[in-house]
C-alpha cells in the first residue's frame, strides 16, 4: 500500500513539474506565416517562414503590388508598409506579422523597378490598417472614405499604398487615439510629376472589440465588422426608402383626387331630384 502511495504522489510531483513547463511553451509558441503572395508581381524563390529577404519581380513595374493572399499557422495580424528611398522612390514592400509576444518581419524588394518616366497618376490604390476596414472599397471616383475601427483601439496605424509605384502618399504611419475618439485623417498623394491628390478618411468607432476585429479580419469576414454600421449606405436600404417615399407620395395624390371627386359629386348648385314636384 504504501508502494502504492509512494508512485502516486511520485506522478503527482511530475506532472506538477512538468505542468508550467507545458504552459510556458504553448504561450511562448510563435506562429507561422506559411505562405504569402501579391497581386502584379512574384517572388523570386519559395516563400519560407525562416527566410525573411526575398527578391519581387513586377508584372508592370509601374503598378504598385498588394497584398493577394497569406496563410497563417496560429494567431497573428499581417501588416503591410511600402518602402521608399530618400527620393521617396518606391523600392520594396515590407510585410509585419505581430502576435501577443512580439513581431516578425519580412522584407520584399522590387527587383525590376525603374523611374523614367513622369506620370500624372496621383490614385490612392489601398489603404492598411492595423485593425481597421475601411469603406467603401477605394476606387478612382471617390475621396471620401470611412475607416470603421474597434471600440477599444487606441493606436491606429496606417500604411497607403498608390496606384503608380512613381507617386508617394503623405499618410501618418501611427496614430494615437483618446478612449471613443473619432476624428477625420487627410491624406494626399503626389504623383510624379507633382500633381496632388487630396483624400478624406473619417474615422468611425464600431461596437465590436479589438479581439473581435482581429478574429474577423483573419477569417476574412471584413463585411460583418460594418454591416450594421453601414446600412443606411446599402443599396437595399435606398430602394426601401426610394419605395417607400414613392407609395406614401402616391396615397397622398389619391386622396387629394378623392376629397376633390367627392366635393363635385355633392355640388351645391346641382337641384335634388324631387324639388321640380315640390310646390
Amino acid at each position: 500500500m504504501k508502494k502504492i502511495i509512494s508512485a502516486v504522489l511520485l506522478c503527482f510531483v511530475i506532472l506538477t513539474a512538468l505542468l508550467p513547463v507545458t504552459a510556458f511553451a504553448a504561450e511562448g509558441e510563435v506562429p507561422q506565416l506559411k505562405s504569402i503572395t501579391f497581386k502584379n508581381a512574384t517572388a523570386t524563390e519559395a516563400f519560407s517562414p525562416k527566410k525573411h529577404n526575398y527578391l519581387l519581380v513586377l508584372d508592370d513595374t509601374s503598378v504598385t503590388p498588394t497584398l493577394d493572399t497569406y496563410e497563417l499557422d496560429g494567431e497573428a495580424n499581417i501588416f503591410v508598409n511600402y518602402v521608399y528611398d530618400t527620393a521617396r522612390h518606391q523600392t520594396g514592400v515590407k510585410v509585419t506579422m505581430e502576435y501577443a509576444n512580439g513581431t516578425l518581419i519580412y522584407d520584399f524588394k522590387y527587383k525590376n523597378i525603374e523611374y523614367y518616366n513622369e506620370s500624372d497618376d496621383n490614385y490612392l490604390r489601398a489603404l492598411m490598417c492595423n485593425l481597421g476596414v475601411v469603406y467603401p472599397e477605394i476606387d478612382d471616383y471617390t475621396t471620401e472614405y470611412t475607416i470603421y475601427i474597434p471600440k477599444d483601439l487606441t493606436v491606429l496605424e496606417l500604411s497607403a499604398a498608390t496606384c503608380d509605384t512613381g507617386a508617394y502618399c503623405e499618410v501618418p504611419n501611427e496614430i494615437s487615439l483618446t478612449s471613443e475618439q473619432e476624428l477625420n485623417i487627410p491624406l494626399t498623394v503626389i504623383a510624379s510629376n507633382g500633381d496632388i491628390r487630396a483624400y478624406t478618411f473619417s474615422v468611425h468607432r464600431t461596437d465590436k472589440s479589438s479581439k473581435e476585429f482581429a478574429r474577423a479580419i483573419r477569417h476574412g469576414n471584413t463585411d460583418a465588422l460594418v454591416k450594421n454600421e453601414i446600412f443606411y449606405q446599402r443599396p437595399e436600404f435606398v430602394i426601401i426608402t426610394v419605395g417607400t417615399l414613392c407609395v406614401l407620395l402616391v396615397i397622398l395624390i389619391l386622396v387629394k383626387m378623392f376629397k376633390r371627386l367627392a366635393i363635385e359629386v355633392e355640388d351645391g348648385d346641382e337641384q335634388e331630384f324631387f324639388a321640380d314636384g315640390e310646390e
